[in-house]
Formats: structure tokens, C-alpha cells, sequence
């Protein structure tokens, strides 16, 4: 024997000695092994997210966290301590594309962090009072747990979506289906099954003890993928044919990191930028990227090539590219008389003051569309282009209100329709109660909020109903199912939902990859193609079972033409939602009411 081999061999034996002390092996579990096991879980779970993404290891990643649910006591003195910092790391690196946009976006980062740590100990508290105080199989209690805590995650102060485990099975388009009854959250409750059927049975090759009721766990964990993917085969062999018109969209990506700085003299150069490339895609009947030869690039150019010099039925601009706002001033707003003065110098607005001040509203307003209609009318078809819009009017308290919009134009250059974004985001783009206090905005970098939108919208072009959202509204599943039931409702069902993205505030980080894989999985939920124009990157087009089919490339220009057909299957997801999803929540709910002693303590063992 070698004396490598053997400083191996003696290095192999101090750490089995020191997990043995910390009871992973034998024995309650103390402080040490719970912090063992948390970092641990904390390292896996980080790592089977993007940017590692080594996501077919998804199925282990949560043994160390379901080790500390089986052990049958915990001697920790503060385990739920421990948790949390596991939880913390974990999310301090899954996350940590947060800090880039502004120095000061790093205090949203850790504070971000510090909430979502807190689902860990949550987790593991209602895990273990399922296994250990209501007698449940590990492969049915922890599922429940963590779709009631991922659901919760998902729900409170807004919902934050990004980082479910579910999302690490993207690729696997049949495991996926499952999507469209549970949504993302019970794809994770499928992966944390099987897990807990595999942590079943590692617990029994460690303590030689409860061999039958593992087998029956790996068992049950079976069962329960196979009725997964049988579900999803049976999803896809229900897709509709090929029929009916398709619509041909170009959705043109550039390239612009974003900062919280606002330059005025920088919208000429963005919509420069997005001009060239959409002129270039629609002059050469070619995708136009940075990375030539790139897979990305390449399909958008092989879809471009086969509708060869036709004008394409929409054409997509990401969110706020155009970056000279539409105007919109309320009647009620007495505007001042130099103001009027200047506006109506040289114009034929003689009449009443009244008169006057209508007049003065009508030419502010529609200098703001005048380019706009001039670009639509050059490209020669429908243009659907983010933008932001300030609403001038005294029943705000500062006076206007902002919106985050996307605005449709027809090939004449005639605005059509124009969605606000309802699903801002908080302390991104808004300060709760800070449109009743605006000084609250001295305290940001934000110059101002967004006020949310009200309603849906969809327009007909080409015989397809086009719906648009906005940025983080595509990692909303509730807020995605409300778009498509409402417009449903008006007798309008939406053939295409398109995503318009300014994902430049994170230069090109992982959150591009997890905004992605969101979109995918509300194409699932709601069997609806949704195709995806992001400043940076990702963009892409999705069908309603979830298939990427082409996507631009990371932090880079691309022009992508894609022919979305409808897919108009209903799904599950519809009728009921996150209903049992909720039903997760009232079981872990009671579960720890029913754990909680008189003395104010929770009994997990």
C-alpha cells in the first residue's frame, strides 16, 4: 500500500468518525450533523440550477435535507438555526444574479435571501412531523411539504417562482406534461417523491433496519414517475395536427446591458440598434446574430430562410426598447399657459381656453406616436414594441402615473391596442405605498414606480389571437392562468401569448436561463404557445407542450422567425389551478398546528 493510499485511508476514517459524532450514522442527530447536512443539501440543490446546471442529478440533490427528516431525533440545541443558514447559502448562490443590476439591488439580494432561507426549516418542520408525528411514508410526506412550501413560495408578498426544483427538468418534455394538472410545483413534488424513495432506501444500506418499508417506498416512488411520464405520453399523443393558419413572427433581440441610470441621449442608440437589426432580418430574409454559426442563431436563420422575403405577420420588440414614452394627459389636467403657449406656436388654436388646453393635449400626445407610426409604416406589418407610458393627471399625488406597456401598431403606423403591465414588481419597479408617499422613491434609485395595469388584452392579427405580457409576469403562473381565462371569457382565447423581456440589468447571467424555463412551463400549464423577445437573450419560441424550438443566444444579437401554430387543448390546470396545490398548504398547515405543544413548542421528535 502506497502512503498516498494510506493519508487517503486515514483521511476517509476522521470523516467518518466526525459524521458519526454528529449523528448522520447513529443516534440523534446534534447541531453539527444538521449543519453538516443543511450546507450539504444547500451545495446539491445550488448545483443542479443554472449556471452548473447539472440537472439529471436533480433526483439526489435533496438527500441531505431528507436525511434530517428521517433521523429519528434531533439532540440540536437549535436545529431550525442551522437550517436556515443552509437555506441562506443556498439561496445567497442560486440568486445571485440580484446584485448585478445596482450596488444597491445587493441589499434586495440578502434580504431576498434571508426570506427565502426561511422555506428550509419550514420544509423539514412539516416533513418530520408528517413522518414522525402522523405516520406517514417519507415518499408521500415530503412531496406534500414541499409543494405546500414551494406553493407558499410562489404566493406570498407577490410570489417568487424561479430556482423550483421542478424547473430542473426543463428538458424532459414527456416529465414535464404533468405541469399542465400541478404546474411547475408538482413537477418538484415528482422529483422530491422519487428522492425520498431513493433516501428510503440509502437510509437501509446505512442502518440495515426497515428493509420493507423502503422497498415499498422505492416502490411507491416508481409508481408515481411512471404514472408521470405515462401522463405526459399521453398528453403529446393528444396534440392537435397541424391545421388552420400560423403566424409568422420575427422577434428581434439586442444587445444592451442595462443600468439603473437613465441617459436621454441613449434612445437614440437602442432604437438604432433594433432598427438596423430588424431592417437587416427583413431586407436579407436571415437571421442576423453576433455569434455566427451559433445552433441558436442557425434555426432562426433556417425558419427565416423557408418564409424567404416576406414580410412577417408581427413584428417583436422587447420590453421598454423604444425608449421615448407614449403621453396620455387627463382632461382634468389644467396644463400651464406657457406651456400651451409653446406647444400651439405657429398653429391655427384659436377658441376658448377650454379649447386650447384640448388642443395642446391632442399635439403632446401624438408627437409621442408620430415616430412610432413612421417605423411601422417602414417595416410594412404589424409591430408590437415595449415602451413606457406616463399618465399626466391630478388624481395621482405626483402628479402622473407610469406604466410598463406594450403597444400594437398596424402597417399603417395606427396604434391598435396598447396592454399595461398588471404584475409589477416589488421594489423592482414599484415601493409599496410610495404613490401615496411618493417621497419613498428619495430612498431608492428608482425615479419613480409602475402603476399596475387592470385588465388582458389580445389583438387578431392574421387570423391568431396575440395576448402579450411583460417580464416577470411569464414566472406568475396564477397571473398567466387569469390572462388566458379572462380573455377566454370574452370569447377570446389567446392562439399566442408573447413575453416582451428587458433582461439586460443581468449581463448575461443565470437569471436569463431561469426566466426561460418559467416560460416553459406556463406554455404547459395553460397549453398555449409563447413565444419570448428579450433585450440580451433568451428569446424563443415555445409550443404548447413545452418544446423549445429555437432560441436566441446569451448576451448577444440575434433575429429569430418562427411560425407559431395554436394548440387550443384545455388543460387542468384551467379548471382548477393551484387548488390542490392549496390543498398542500391546509395539510401542512394543520400538520403543524397539531404539532405545536401547549408550551409553544414544536413536537417534530
Amino acid at each position: 500500500m502506497t502512503r498516498r493510499s494510506t493519508e487517503a485511508g486515514r483521511l476517509g476514517r476522521l470523516l467518518c468518525d466526525y459524521l458519526d459524532t454528529a449523528g448522520l450514522f447513529h443516534g440523534p442527530l446534534n447541531d453539527r450533523g444538521v449543519l453538516v447536512l443543511a450546507l450539504a443539501g444547500a451545495a446539491t440543490m445550488f448545483l443542479v440550477q443554472p449556471p452548473a446546471d447539472c440537472w439529471m442529478f436533480a433526483w439526489l440533490a435533496p438527500l441531505p435535507w431528507l436525511a434530517i427528516v428521517q433521523a429519528d431525533r434531533l439532540s440540536a440545541a437549535h436545529p431550525w438555526r442551522s437550517l436556515w443558514v443552509g437555506g441562506f447559502c443556498h439561496w445567497l448562490a442560486t440568486i445571485h444574479w440580484l446584485r448585478l443590476p445596482h450596488p444597491a439591488t445587493s441589499i434586495g439580494w440578502v434580504a431576498l435571501s434571508v426570506y427565502l432561507a426561511c422555506y428550509l426549516p419550514l420544509f423539514v418542520a412539516i416533513a418530520r412531523r408528517l413522518v414522525h408525528g402522523w405516520r406517514w411514508p417519507l415518499v408521500a410526506a415530503a412531496p406534500v411539504a414541499w409543494m405546500a412550501c414551494e406553493q407558499l413560495r410562489g404566493s406570498v408578498l407577490g410570489g417568487f417562482t424561479f430556482g423550483g426544483l421542478g424547473h430542473t427538468q426543463w428538458r424532459w418534455t414527456t416529465l414535464i406534461q404533468v405541469a399542465d394538472c400541478l404546474g411547475a410545483v408538482g413537477v418538484g413534488g415528482v422529483v422530491m417523491a422519487v428522492a425520498s424513495g431513493l433516501a428510503e432506501i440509502v437510509a437501509v444500506v446505512v442502518s440495515r433496519e426497515r428493509v420493507r418499508a423502503a422497498v415499498l417506498s422505492g416502490l411507491a416512488a416508481v409508481v408515481v414517475l411512471v404514472a408521470a411520464v405515462g401522463y405526459g405520453r399521453w398528453r403529446i399523443q393528444g396534440e392537435p395536427r397541424p391545421a388552420g393558419p400560423t403566424l409568422d413572427v420575427l422577434l428581434v433581440q439586442g444587445s444592451i446591458d442595462t443600468e439603473l441610470k437613465h441617459d436621454p441621449a441613449a434612445a437614440g442608440d437602442v432604437a438604432r440598434h433594433y432598427d438596423e437589426l430588424t431592417m437587416a432580418a427583413l431586407g436579407m430574409g436571415e437571421g442576423v446574430g453576433s455569434e455566427p454559426g451559433s445552433s441558436a442563431v442557425s434555426s432562426a436563420g433556417s425558419a427565416v430562410h423557408e418564409a424567404g422575403t416576406s414580410r412577417p405577420d408581427l413584428i417583436v420588440w422587447p420590453e421598454t426598447m423604444w425608449r421615448w414614452g407614449l403621453l396620455e394627459i387627463d382632461p382634468d389636467e389644467v396644463l400651464p399657459e406657457s406651456v400651451v403657449e409653446q406647444t400651439l406656436a405657429g398653429r391655427d388654436a384659436t377658441g376658448t381656453a377650454a379649447d386650447r388646453q384640448a388642443e395642446c393635449r391632442r399635439v403632446l400626445e401624438q408627437e409621442r406616436l408620430t415616430l412610432l407610426a413612421a417605423f411601422a409604416r417602414r417595416y410594412g406589418t404589424h409591430w408590437l414594441v415595449g415602451l413606457d407610458k406616463q399618465v399626466v393627471t391630478p388624481q395621482a399625488p405626483s402628479g402622473a402615473r407610469n406604466y410598463n406597456c406594450g403597444l400594437f401598431l398596424d402597417p399603417e403606423g395606427v396604434v391598435m391596442a396598447c396592454y399595461s403591465k398588471q404584475h409589477p414588481v416589488m421594489f423592482g419597479e414599484y415601493i409599496p405605498l410610495a404613490e401615496r408617499f411618493p417621497w419613498l422613491y428619495r430612498l431608492t434609485p428608482l425615479p419613480a414606480g409602475l402603476t399596475a395595469g387592470t385588465t388582458p388584452l389580445a389583438v387578431t392579427i392574421a387570423g391568431s389571437r396575440v395576448a402579450v405580457n411583460i417580464c416577470y409576469e411569464t414566472a406568475l403562473p396564477e397571473a398567466v392562468r387569469s390572462l388566458v381565462r379572462e380573455l377566454a371569457s370574452q370569447g377570446g382565447r389567446p392562439d399566442v401569448i408573447v413575453n416582451l423581456t428587458n433582461d439586460g440589468w443581468f449581463w448575461g447571467s443565470s437569471e436569463l436561463d431561469m426566466h426561460l424555463t418559467a416560460a416553459i412551463f406556463r406554455a404547459v400549464e395553460v397549453r398555449t404557445p409563447l413565444v419570448i423577445a428579450a433585450n440580451t437573450g433568451f428569446s424563443a419560441s415555445i409550443d404548447g407542450s413545452g418544446r423549445l424550438l429555437a432560441r436566441g443566444p446569451r448576451r448577444a444579437t440575434a433575429t429569430l422567425r418562427t411560425r407559431v401554430r395554436p394548440d387550443g387543448r384545455t388543460s387542468p390546470w384551467l379548471t382548477w389551478g393551484s387548488l390542490p396545490l392549496g390543498a398542500c398548504v391546509a395539510v401542512a398547515a394543520v400538520a403543524l398546528l397539531s404539532g405545536w405543544s401547549r408550551r409553544g413548542r414544536l413536537q417534530t421528535r
